[in-house]
Formats: C-alpha cells, structure tokens, sequence
C-alpha cells in the first residue's frame, strides 16, 4: 500500500507552486551519530532544492539551533541521549518556533509512530529507506503536506482499523462527500486533484475541508489527515 500522507501534495521544487519561486529548504540535521549526521548531509546538500545548514547530536542543541537558525524541516532522531524527539516538538510548539518536524528513526512500533504524530511530527520516515524516499518525505513536509513511510503505514492503519468500536460513530458524522475528500487529503492529493476528481470546484473542496475542521476539532490539514488516522476514520 502506497501511503502517502500529506495535505496538499505540493512540494517546494515541484509543479504544485507554479506561481512562486523556488526557494531552498533548509533543514537542520539531529541525530546522536555523526556518522548518520553526515551521511544525510552529504544526501540533502547534493539536492539543488535542499540545504543542511546546521547539525545538533542532542535535543537540547537542537532547540539552541532551531532557535537560532529558524530551519524549514527539523529532520530528528526519535531517541537521543538527552531527550525523545517528542519533547523536542512539544517545546517548538509551546516556544511559537517556526520549524516542521520530521522524525528520522529505526523505530518501526505502531505505538511509537503514532506517539510522534500525536506531538506534532509532520513526517515519519524509516532508517533504512532509499535516499529518494527521505527526500520526497522533507519536501512534502516543506510544501505544507504530512509523509508517512510506506513500511509502518499499514501498521498504523491497521492498528486504528481494528479500533471498529471508536470509528464506527465518528464516521457516521462525515458525509460521503467529506469521507471522499478526506481520503484524497491522506493519499497526498492536492486540492486541484480531488476537485477533478469529484468533477467539483476547488472552492468546493475547501468548503469540505474546512467542515471536516470543525467535525475533527483541528486547525489545519496536517491535524486533520492525522487525526483522521488515529481515530481510524481512513480506511483503504
């Protein structure tokens, strides 16, 4: 199953922002292993859209760097020596600091995949993926979108999945129209894409999202696909 999870497909040096200029990703590496740490900085600075421009081996060097440098995509380990990555994002988000998470990690645990949504990641991306696929995941998190690695993906919605008792009332509040959009949102459909789709405007489609907004109790996409998993209202 291919999940790509991201809410409107659109990545910083692809079709989805035709009207605006290219601009490069800065990313800010974290990870206990300087091996690791430049491993992926030679990968991401040899990518014309993507520039490391710092590299911090604890959480609590990371958030000096992120404070500091105020980076597009913090692409971080789960586990470090001093901290979980999750209390990382908690004081991004409680700080006002700008700054997408992406979690880089060899945990493949349903429980800890979700535990890292649940804080606020945007993306989830598996040790030992090819290079192409940690990429595509930093530049879908960069254009606004969610990733979720193919290998834990089905674990993930499976878990939810069985959770029939808890998704069975949820889903009854969703019209059809909303269940339609709010699949394409999780299959990393743009607006576009989903209004042709459903021959609809992209107005349409906006107004859609913006009831699932309200049903979901969220502010914004990546909240919503989320949100969306975890309570199992996705299912493919």
């Amino acid at each position: 199953m291919n999940m790509l999870v991201a809410e409107t497909g659109q990545r910083p040096t692809s079709e989805g922002r035709q009207n605006k200029p290219v601009s490069v990703v800065s990313v800010l590496v974290v990870d206990d292993h300087p091996v690791v740490r430049f491993g992926i900085s030679m990968l991401l600075n040899g990518n014309a859209g993507l520039t490391v421009v710092g590299e911090a081996s604890t959480c609590a060097q990371a958030w000096e760097m992120v404070v500091g440098l105020q980076p597009d995509i913090v692409l971080v380990d789960l586990e470090l020596a001093d901290a979980n990555a999750c209390e990382l994002i908690a004081k991004m988000e409680l700080g006002g600091v700008n700054g997408r998470v992406v979690v880089y990690t060899a945990h493949e645990e349903e429980s800890r995949v979700l535990e890292a949504l649940r804080s606020g990641a945007h993306g989830y991306i598996i040790k030992g993926s090819t290079a192409e696929r940690l990429i595509d995941a930093i530049c879908t998190v960069a254009g606004g979108g969610s990733y979720l690695d193919p290998a834990v993906a089905s674990k993930v919605i499976g878990r939810v999945g069985r959770s029939h008792e808890r998704r069975a009332p949820r889903s009854r509040e969703l019209t059809e129209r909303e269940q339609v959009v709010l699949r394409g949102l999780a299959a990393g459909k743009p607006n576009k894409i989903i209004a042709d789709d459903l021959f609809i405007s992209e107005g349409t489609v906006k107004y859609h999202i913006k009831s699932l907004f309200t049903k979901l109790h969220v502010n914004n996409r990546t909240q919503l696909v989320m949100a969306a998993i975890t309570q199992g209202l996705i299912i493919f």
